[in-house]
């Protein structure tokens, strides 16, 4: 499969859908993918016409993390490129921050290890019922690097722990309890209920909800005092008609 066709873009009304498109490798994250969604949610952010993205896979995987293959093929290269390779792919950890439109991710099937951060990572998380989540690198005798920050700093640290260590699959349902996702649907109405919900935030006006994400994404890295003058400054610029900063 070529790698033009490893992601497919599609506009319904004001919302993107991109769609990993591995399905024989389980929509498994190698170079191009990351690449791909990256490149998309980034020319998403650019065009006027769009409101919300949604992100989603396959019946059988949103995705099932990073491709071991092509991991393997890289095996023997040196540091320097491996650091190369480690920091082009940590952009896909914080896809949200991309873009300060809202991001939607439409989870069926299997979210392992990358691909269940490259889902949280995203700013809404509509799952199926029969969706599984869960960190299995441990299991299978490889370390939880680059997946632990993300996961941490999402749902705390006693449950981002026994997720990374006992790698244990959860469900849909707990990964509800744990606040990795918004909300469970039957499998058959996920990619609905995703744009249910970018159709509503459309109705809005745009641009308080893109400066409510600014402050949002600003909120998690800041110290309370902080993070209020920068809400501050951002409320009192849209008072006066001007843009807010990114």
């Amino acid at each position: 499969m070529a790698d033009a066709d490893i992601l497919l873009l599609k506009d319904r009304g004001s919302t993107r859908i991109l769609t990993l498109n591995r399905p024989r490798r389980l929509n498994a994250l190698n170079g191009a993918l990351v690449d791909a969604i990256c490149d998309a949610v980034r020319r998403a952010h650019g065009d006027e016409a769009v409101a919300c993205i949604v992100l989603q896979g396959d019946e059988r995987a949103f995705s099932a993390g990073a491709d071991m293959k092509e991991a393997a093929d890289h095996a023997g290269e040196g540091p320097r490129a491996a650091r190369d390779r480690a920091e082009a792919g940590a952009a896909i950890y914080e896809l949200g921050r991309l873009t300060d439109k809202p991001l939607i991710a439409a989870v069926r099937g299997y979210a392992l290890g990358g691909g269940c951060n490259l889902a949280i990572a995203c700013d809404l998380v509509v799952a199926g019922a029969s969706a599984v989540f869960g960190y299995p690198e441990v299991r299978r005798g490889l370390a939880a690097t680059m997946v632990t920050p993300g996961l941490a700093h999402r749902i705390g640290p006693k449950a981002a722990f026994e997720l990374l260590t006992l790698a244990e699959d959860v469900s849909a349902n707990r990964a509800l309890e744990l606040g990795m996702i918004n909300r469970v649907v039957p499998d058959e109405n996920v990619l609905d209920e995703a744009l249910s919900m970018a159709e509503a935030l459309a109705a809005f006006d745009r641009e308080a909800v893109r400066a409510t994400k600014r402050v949002f994404q600003r909120s998690l890295d800041l110290p309370v005092a902080d993070a209020l003058s920068a809400a501050r400054e951002t409320m009192l610029t849209m008072r006066r008609g001007m843009v807010p900063p990114e």
